[in-house]
């Protein structure tokens, strides 16, 4: 049986919360930020969403959904890194502590 603590899944919450809230953020500036951007952060927030639950539940899947989880918050993390502003750091912080602690998990 999987052991799943409450920081994969606050993890996964936070990462999510803060992906969701970035891509409200950056609404009226949407002109000026790429595609790419919005899709990762928007993919980024449903897979995180998606582990959520799935850590929640007890899913057999939730390894899995880890897995895709890390892969895409390494990938937001690098993105938000790159561009300037207080909101996109803070992204690339949480996404960032969500893959190391999501990688513990799918290791495990």
């Amino acid at each position: 049986m999987l052991t799943i603590k409450s920081f994969h899944t606050n993890a996964a919450f936070n990462a999510w919360i803060k992906c969701e809230n970035l891509l409200i953020d950056i609404q009226s500036i949407r002109n000026y930020i790429s595609k790419k951007v919005v899709n990762v952060l928007d993919e980024c927030a449903h897979i995180c969403l998606g582990t959520f639950h799935a850590l929640k539940t007890g899913s057999v899947n939730s390894k899995n959904m880890a897995l895709l989880c890390v892969g895409i918050c390494e990938e937001c993390a690098e993105i938000c890194e790159s561009h300037h502003g207080s909101s996109f750091k803070e992204c690339a912080r949480i996404c960032r502590e969500c893959a190391n602690h999501l990688s513990d998990f799918t290791l495990a």
